[in-house]
């Protein structure tokens, strides 16, 4: 049977993994509580929890991770809706997408991410104070001004060259103009103090803006994206992953906001430290897979995130016309290990790549195989080792630093997949697995 080319477009796109739901949209299943472990917590209900219980005159700083793809941003979304309903408390939330300004790929400074809670916070201000009185927004005056005239404090080319060069796109110039950025740093590392204090300040005064515009008691600030920060260098690595433990745990204090706070990191960075610095609140939360099978030697089936996962599919398409039954969804299932990202990449590879519907079981296998393939070819020594002790003991492997660095690098890849019962436990990803040889076949 042929499927329009029209409704084939419409389902692609609902089954993007890299699309963030909002709150109410029929798509989203609850793949959280209960579903990404048995003890039933969910991560958003933790980092509420922790905000709802502090004292009205304090603050709280906490960190959420997780992998690309497995719903983040989306339960982020959920927190911020929950908290501006919260009747009991008037609060509101203003959400930074750290990307927009970042280069994930360059190594982060705190003057990188000051200058970024500075302009976010600013702007968001200037944006409820415009809704209050009914006027608009004068997007070249506020921070980037007053960012651009304290560059130039000590820069006097940039004096010469004037604001009116780069106006609103200030921020987008230091995040792709690798010489400008340059510039920038050099210019801010030879007064450090007075530009950290000056940007803690601006933060102060918005905050403060944003109460009186929005009448809310509480500010939450959510800084997502940070999780991004890597390299797509080997050679870079360190440097990369260096600058990224001195600002989070180096520069903790600096990088506090004088509001609440939630913050996203690399999950690798847990495996260079313990990130429970006298910065945060309660540690990190950790978004894990969702587990679709148990511990033991046989990979038992568990059913209940079997069930999730397929109506995650069952949400986006029409199963029956798609694939015929619910059986080869679970194969699916199955095959990404619980990752939400890779088992809508298989449906998409599906949509893409079969002559007609229902798929078959040949069509399913051939798309599993080739995600196979890509994961097979990142395995090599002596990863293929530590990802053998991995699969046997589900547990992080002993050793020292180094070792320990190099698991977080397993999980960066995807070859190692993180879950949570009671406590949390590691398993190779299925398709890396088949890598591994006979002995560490992955499920069918």
């Amino acid at each position: 049977m042929a499927v329009a080319v029209a409704k084939l477009r419409q389902l692609i796109k609902d089954c993007d993994p890299l699309l963030p739901l909002n709150p109410g949209d029929p798509r989203y299943v609850n793949l959280d509580e209960g579903m990404r472990g048995s003890d039933g917590g969910a991560c958003i209900d933790a980092l509420h929890r922790t905000i709802d219980l502090a004292d009205p005159t304090e603050t709280t700083f906490q960190l959420f991770s997780g992998f690309s793809g497995s719903g983040k941003t989306t339960e982020l979304r959920r927190l911020r809706a929950r908290l501006e309903e919260d009747k009991a408390t008037a609060t509101h939330v203003t959400f930074v997408n750290a990307d927009e300004y970042l280069d994930p790929y360059t190594p982060i400074t705190i003057t990188d991410v000051l200058r970024v809670l500075a302009y976010a916070l600013d702007e968001a201000a200037a944006e409820q104070e415009a809704l209050a009185t009914g006027e608009e927004v004068d997007r070249e005056r506020g921070y980037l001004r007053r960012f651009f005239d304290f560059l130039t404090q000590t820069d006097a080319t940039l004096k010469t060259v004037g604001f009116d060069a780069y106006g609103t796109k200030l921020m987008f110039e230091v995040k792709d103009n690798p010489s400008f950025r340059r510039r920038v740093e050099e210019v801010l590392a030879l007064r450090f103090q007075q530009f950290a204090t000056d940007a803690k300040d601006v933060m102060g005064e918005a905050i403060t803006k944003l109460r009186k515009a929005t009448g809310a008691q509480r500010i939450v600030l959510v800084v997502d994206g940070l999780e991004k920060l890597s390299t797509l260098r080997e050679e870079d690595r360190t440097a990369v992953e260096a600058a990224v433990e001195t600002v989070f745990v180096q520069h903790a204090a600096w990088l506090r906001p004088p509001c609440h706070a939630i913050f996203t990191f690399p999950l690798w960075l847990r495996f260079r430290t313990t990130l429970n610095g006298e910065g945060y609140d309660r540690g990190w939360q950790v978004l894990p897979m969702v587990k679709v099978a148990e511990r033991d030697a046989a990979r038992t089936d568990f059913r209940p995130g079997i069930d999730r996962l397929v109506e995650l599919v069952e949400r986006r398409l029409p199963v029956g016309e798609v694939f015929g039954s619910r059986g080869l969804v679970e194969r699916m299932v199955r095959a990404s290990g619980g990752y939400p990202k890779d088992l809508l990449r298989l449906v998409r590879e599906v949509l893409y790549t079969s002559k007609s519907f229902p798929a078959t079981s040949a069509d399913v296998d051939r798309v599993i195989d080739r995600l196979t393939e890509a994961y097979a070819q990142t395995v090599r020594e002596p990863a293929r080792a530590m990802l053998t002790e991995v699969a046997a003991t589900h547990a992080i492997p002993d050793g020292d630093a180094a070792r320990a660095a190099a698991f977080g690098r397993l999980l960066e890849q995807w070859l190692v997949l993180a879950y949570r019962n009671g406590s949390e436990w590691y398993d190779v990803h299925p398709l890396a697995r088949r890598a591994l040889g006979p002995k560490t076949p992955a499920p069918t």
